[in-house]
């Protein structure tokens, strides 16, 4: 399980650090992380992938998947690294608990 969640990270490392300018994906939920027959995993639809330009603002519509979506994006609509950062953690949990994360959230407000 924890090889997952470590090849997704350097999925994103390398997205975010390596790739010039720096690539966010958009929508990192456990949809769009493909599994190998050794369940390596591999990131994939980036229909909403956008280019980090330093030299701009980074504005964008918001999309993403339901639950996996960062607070911030929706209230400010500027896309950064950090978005995709908070929809890992919310893979990973997912990993971790083998609940979807609309599960999870149901079963905390007692729906």
């Amino acid at each position: 399980m924890h090889h997952i969640q470590k090849g997704l990270a350097h999925a994103l490392a390398y997205l975010h650090h390596d790739c010039s300018p720096a690539i966010v994906h958009g929508d990192v939920s456990v949809n769009n992380v493909l599994l190998e027959w050794d369940f390596k995993p591999k990131l994939s639809d980036f229909g909403t992938a956008r280019l980090l330009s330093p030299d701009s603002s980074n504005w964008s519509n918001v999309a993403g998947s339901y639950g996996h979506m960062a607070p911030e994006l929706a209230q400010t609509m500027r896309v950064t690294d950090k978005t995709d950062v908070y929809s890992f953690g919310v893979v990973a949990l997912e990993v971790m608990m083998g609940r979807h994360s609309r599960e999870m959230l149901e079963s905390l407000s007692g729906s």
